[in-house]
């Protein structure tokens, strides 16, 4: 994230497109006060323009420009991810009222200190400015949450609108896309012929699909859509796993097949008919779609021959950044420009940039997390009911879980990965929380209103 978005910024608010803006966002997140639904909108469009980018390369200079109005969307992606931040922000500072209290899920606090100790170096070592910038941002994400999403999290309609949300990122990413596509494919597919779409690259266009896949597979499996509304978002599940593929990202795959392993892990014979659905309509609509071996005009030889492929891209950054770690274990290694670097993994990266002081917090981090989905998981065992809900938490942190070792995305301050990931871990606090208070509350309630019984047949 460079200074020079704050530059953007200051344009756009001060354009008349700008300011024309600002009120019609200030009229949205008045009605969002009165629609739930619409709130949760508002958080899904800040989730899918933290994911707008540009391709950067020391050999690509400049990037194909997308249709309008996409182009001119991804060119500001970072102002309007932080114009839209600020409307959730507002909108979560208004006076509202629930039984939920523990807002921050406990694994964040522990991400809060991997930032400030990021905070810290940077400010010591680097651009005083950009630590200032980058930590503030990372706060405001996490205040965004806290008096926003994790508090309207109050009821089982409001769970099902928050993984709403999440789903509706995959959905907008999709159809965003395809209407590139109708256009022209090259922009989202210049990048040696793997699908990068809106975002900066094919790794951030996988994570992205990887993590919305739980949301979607909730609504195919929930008892309460109708049949109509079921194949709605099993076409999108399939139009996900389909761009999943096309990114040629074995990092995204990975997290996909993860996430519908945990997902079905106690219902093996759906996961089978699901699969077989999904087989079916892929071998259905792939050929429709590909004429003479291409594939939204892109060689599917490329993007096939790198999951086939045994070449280890990744072991010699690991083990160089373990090097590192090892020669600099207290801070990390020393800065070599204004900011911070990281390799394609969040946990040497931590340890090769910010040492034990950075690496500790993150592996408790991690620890926490892990704590979280073995209580989802009893939570799912005692209380079947939650299956659908518990499932979808667990699949979706494992998804990120293991995204995060072949790519530093925990380390990220305005990111989808770092907004789904909060998701994630307010939606199973949440869980938590309601089974807590019903084994806390409930029995007392039930004993009350027995004795309210006694005594009436007693008089």
């Amino acid at each position: 994230m460079g200074l020079n978005f704050i530059d953007q910024l200051a344009d756009i608010i001060v354009s008349p497109l700008g300011l024309a803006g600002i009120i019609i966002g200030l009229v949205v997140v008045y009605q969002a006060g009165r629609s739930r639904r619409l709130a949760w909108l508002l958080f899904t469009l800040c989730c899918f323009s933290a994911s707008l980018g540009k391709f950067q390369s020391e050999f690509i200079k400049a990037t194909p420009p997308l249709v309008f109005p996409l182009e001119q969307l991804r060119s500001v992606g970072r102002p309007l991810t932080i114009v839209l931040l600020a409307l959730l922000l507002v909108l979560g500072l208004q006076k509202q009222y629930g039984w939920h209290r523990k807002l921050i899920a406990p694994p964040i606090k522990y991400l809060v200190l991997v930032q400030l100790v990021i905070f810290f170096k940077t400010l010591a070592y680097g651009s005083i400015g950009f630590a200032f910038l980058a930590f503030l941002t990372f706060g405001a994400v996490v205040l965004m949450f806290r008096f926003g999403p994790s508090r309207w999290l109050q009821d089982e309609h409001n769970f099902r609108l928050g993984v709403w949300s999440l789903a509706m990122v995959g959905v907008i990413f999709i159809v965003a896309n395809i209407y590139q596509a109708v256009f022209n494919t090259y922009p989202i597919m210049f990048i040696h012929g793997r699908f990068s779409g809106t975002t900066a690259n094919p790794q951030q266009a996988a994570a992205l699909l990887g993590a919305t896949i739980p949301c979607c597979m909730f609504f195919v499996e929930s008892r309460e859509q109708s049949l109509k509304v079921k194949l709605y978002w099993i076409i999108g599940l399939v139009l996900i796993m389909l761009g999943l593929f096309l990114t040629g990202s074995r990092t995204g795959v990975l997290m996909g097949l993860v996430s519908i392993l945990f997902f079905y892990r106690r219902r093996g014979g759906i996961a089978l008919r699901l699969g077989m659905s999904i087989a079916i309509i892929l071998a259905v609509i792939l050929p429709l779609i590909s004429q003479d071996g291409l594939l939204l005009a892109t060689d599917q030889t490329q993007i096939t021959d790198r999951f086939t492929s045994i070449n280890d891209s990744r072991s010699h950054v690991w083990l160089a950044m373990w090097n590192t770690f090892i020669n600099n274990p207290f801070f990390g290694a020393p800065l070599r420009a204004d900011r911070l670097g990281y390799g394609e993994n969040s946990w040497l990266a931590a340890g090769a940039n910010l040492g034990l002081l950075g690496f500790i917090p993150l592996v408790i981090f991690g620890l926490v997390c892990i704590k979280l989905t073995f209580s989802l998981n009893q939570l799912e065992k005692r209380k079947p009911a939650y299956s659908l809900q518990c499932d979808t938490v667990i699949a979706g942190l494992i998804s990120l879980f293991v995204g995060s070792f072949f790519e530093a995305f925990l380390l990220g301050n305005l990111t989808f990965f770092l907004m789904s990931l909060l998701m994630y871990l307010s939606l199973g606090n949440y869980l938590i929380e309601v089974d807590y208070m019903q084994r806390k509350y409930l029995p007392r309630y039930r004993v009350f209103s027995m004795n309210r019984e006694s005594n009436a047949f007693h008089n």
